[in-house]
C-alpha cells in the first residue's frame, strides 16, 4: 500500500479533555512517499511555510477515521487518531507515525462543539478524564496539553552501512522503544554512535548537517 504522507492543515479542531477544550492541529492525507514530484514538493514547502516563526500546535488530529467500539455500550463510532506534535513539525507519515506518541482517539462530541479525547482499552474507547490525563501526563496541572513530540535518542548501540549513501543506526529512544533509523550521509565522514544521543529521530536524517526534515 505504501507509506502515506499527511500535512498539517491551516484549520484547527477543538479537542476536549476532561471537560477542558483546547485547539489542536488537523492532519490531511496528502500522497504516498513514492508519489513525490516537484509539484508535491512545493505543496510540502507551502505547509512548512505556514509555521513561519510560530510553533506548531501541541497535538494534531488525523482526518482519516477508523471505526472503534465504545466501552460503555459497544456502539461503533468514528474515531480519529490524535498525535503528540513537535513545535517545528508540518508533516508526518503513517509509518509508525514517525515515532510520535498517539495520545488517544478523538470522537465527535454529542453535547459540545468539538471532539472528546478517548483512550483505547480492552473493552473499547473511554473518555479520558481530567485525573487520567494527569496520570498519562497529557495535561499539566493547569489543564493545558503538554508538548509531547518525538522522543529523544537515549542511546545509539551501533551504526552500519545500509545502502549507498545511507547508514542505519540501531537506537534506544527515551520512551523505551527501539528504532532502526536511516541517516543520509555525504562525503567520507560517517556518524559515530555518540552523534545520535540526545537528538530526535527527525534531527538525524542527514549527516554531517542535520536538517528540519520531519
Amino acid at each position: 500500500m505504501g507509506v502515506q504522507i499527511y500535512l498539517l492543515d491551516r484549520r484547527t479542531v477543538t479537542l476536549i479533555v476532561g471537560d477542558l477544550a483546547q485547539e489542536i492541529g488537523a492532519l490531511r492525507r496528502s500522497w504516498k512517499v513514492t508519489e513525490m514530484d516537484d509539484e508535491r514538493a512545493k505543496e510540502m514547502e507551502a505547509a512548512k511555510s505556514q509555521l513561519q516563526d510560530k510553533a506548531a500546535p501541541l497535538a494534531a488530529m488525523v482526518a482519516d477515521v477508523t471505526e472503534l467500539p465504545l466501552a460503555a455500550d459497544g456502539r461503533l463510532v468514528a474515531a480519529h487518531p490524535v498525535l503528540g506534535w513537535d513545535a517545528d513539525r508540518f508533516s508526518v507519515t503513517d509509518l509508525g507515525w514517525d515515532y510520535l506518541p498517539v495520545l488517544g482517539y478523538a470522537v465527535h462530541s454529542s453535547t459540545a462543539a468539538g471532539y472528546v479525547l478517548h483512550e483505547e482499552g480492552e473493552g473499547g474507547l473511554s473518555p479520558i478524564t481530567r485525573s487520567r490525563a494527569l496520570e498519562l501526563e497529557i495535561q499539566d496541572q493547569a489543564g493545558q496539553l503538554r508538548r509531547l513530540g518525538q522522543p529523544l535518542i537515549a542511546e545509539c548501540l551501533s551504526v552500519r552501512p545500509y545502502i549507498a549513501g545511507y547508514m542505519q543506526a540501531n537506537c534506544v529512544l527515551s520512551d523505551g522503544r527501539t528504532a532502526e533509523i536511516l541517516t543520509r550521509v555525504q562525503g567520507q565522514q560517517l556518524p559515530g554512535t555518540g552523534w545520535y544521543t540526545g537528538k530526535r529521530p527527525s534531527e538525524v536524517s542527514h549527516y554531517p548537517e542535520a536538517t528540519s526534515d520531519v
